[in-house]
């Protein structure tokens, strides 16, 4: 009985902030762009803590050893670079809405069209990795099949963000980044009760903290420039930047947040060394933190209890942002450049509800949080990490011929897709940093080519 009116009492909290707003407002993607530091830190944060943040490192951590901290650190280093150097380019058009819009003010709309492909087409395995992480939570409160958990919370994230648009989403936040922390937390009061005597030893040394015989150094580098890179310039943290109402609230925000994930990685990755240490057996990584809240009998029913409501707000929190993010680049980049607000309103619903369907759809035929994550994550930035980060420095981005930019975006993007599908690497990580020399290689051409050209001209 417990558990469920702890799951009924949990989504009335989390999703009560956003069902509770009146529908109608005119601005459903931006929210008036009047969010102050603590809001925006508070998004960042949520967004951030999703499934691989959370399940997803636990089992890496467990496989894995001490380099599972990069995957979430490096996102905190991004985040305060992000905050250090980006925002003002950002932010330097008021009429800026999202990431492909302000690709497309340097390299024309081709650029913004295809960063747009790009981030609908990812994100939809980025989404389909939050659902799996729910229903598995759901599955060890309820004892439901995964998919009836993916169909649950799909159902209830999707509804409370196409009623209440980006005000929703903001309020949410506020309520899922302290449940998210409690969940982060308590189990680190229980792990002293594991056993330190296991098959697999002590807890690994400083030496592994970057690599190991599992991890090397070229693993590590991919990490750090595919998942770091996603915080700089992904989509959802753009987001989150454009809704700010001035740039000193969103540098102030995107560094809090940033500074906040540090120890989190640090605390979720101990979770899992944990259980390394201790020598637990497992059927497979992701079922590392589950296992030790229901089955392990080292943490209480309460505190169980607890850290699965704060993990489910943890996939919420980063569903909800990445829904909107979908359906605002599908809608204000692709469809409806030219629809009046009220339509855009409107059909900003409709694609809300299309991505959390499709999304459902993937999740159950590809139960996996962190090759989803990592599979999305190389796409993108194979196409779009240099492009973008050249957009901090107007003049280095005009230095670049336009159709070098678009031919660079279409053949990064498309390059970890070939190499996965082909069999070369079986890490998506390698693959996204592949993706993002070809795209390197190709501007780099093109801008030689330009400049010969124009020599030549002139002689």
């Amino acid at each position: 009985m417990w558990p469920w009116l702890a799951t009924v009492l949990a989504f009335a909290l989390l999703l009560a902030p956003g069902l509770m707003l009146q529908p109608g407002s005119r601005d459903f993607f931006m929210a008036g762009r009047r969010a102050g530091p603590v809001f925006v830190g508070a998004s960042l944060v949520a967004t951030s803590l999703g499934a691989s943040a959370t399940l997803g490192i636990v089992g890496t951590a467990y496989a894995l050893g001490w380099p599972a901290f990069w995957w979430l650190g490096s996102g905190g280093l991004g985040l305060i670079l992000l905050g250090a150097f980006w925002i003002p380019a950002m932010r330097a058009r008021p009429a800026t809405r999202t990431l492909p819009q302000w690709a497309g003010t340097a390299y024309g709309v081709p650029a913004r069209v295809l960063a747009a492909i790009l981030i609908d087409v990812m994100w939809t395995g980025v989404i389909a990795a939050q659902w799996v992480a729910a229903g598995a939570i759901l599955e060890g409160l309820l004892g439901w099949p995964v998919q009836v958990g993916i169909l649950v919370a799909g159902t209830g994230v999707a509804t409370y963000t196409a009623w209440g648009g980006q005000r929703a989403v903001l309020r949410t936040d506020l309520v899922q980044v302290a449940a998210v922390l409690v969940a982060l937390g308590l189990p680190l009061f229980f792990l002293n009760r594991l056993p330190a005597t296991g098959a697999a030893g002590g807890w690994p040394g400083a030496a592994e903290f970057f690599t190991n015989a599992q991890f090397s150094l070229l693993d590590w580098f991919a990490l750090v420039v595919v998942v770091g890179s996603m915080y700089v310039v992904g989509p959802d943290l753009c987001s989150r930047v454009l809704l700010a109402r001035s740039n000193a609230a969103a540098r102030r925000g995107a560094v809090a947040a940033g500074l906040l994930l540090l120890p989190c990685s640090v605390a979720v990755v101990a979770i899992g060394l944990a259980l390394r240490r201790a020598g637990v057996a497992l059927a497979a990584p992701r079922e590392a933190l589950p296992w030790l809240i229901c089955e392990s009998g080292v943490m209480p029913a309460w505190a169980g209890l607890l850290v699965s409501v704060g993990l489910l707000a943890a996939m919420l929190s980063s569903a909800d942002t990445c829904l909107l993010t979908a359906a605002s680049v599908f809608e204000l980049d692709l469809v409806g450049r030219r629809h009046a607000p009220r339509t855009r309103e409107w059909l900003g619903r409709v694609f809300v509800v299309g991505a959390a369907f499709l999304s459902m759809i993937l999740a159950i035929c590809r139960p996996r949080i962190i090759p989803n994550m990592l599979l999305a994550y190389a796409f993108y930035c194979g196409g779009l990490l240099l492009p973008l980060l050249m957009l901090g420095s107007p003049r280095l981005a005009e230095a670049v011929p336009r159709r070098a930019v678009w031919l660079a975006i279409g053949l990064g993007g498309t390059t970890p897709v070939v190499l996965l599908g082909a069999g070369r690497t079986a890490s998506s990580a390698v693959a996204g940093l592949c993706g993002v020399g070809v795209g390197a290689i190709t501007m780099a051409a093109g801008t030689a080519v330009a400049y010969i050209t124009r020599r030549q001209a002139q002689d």
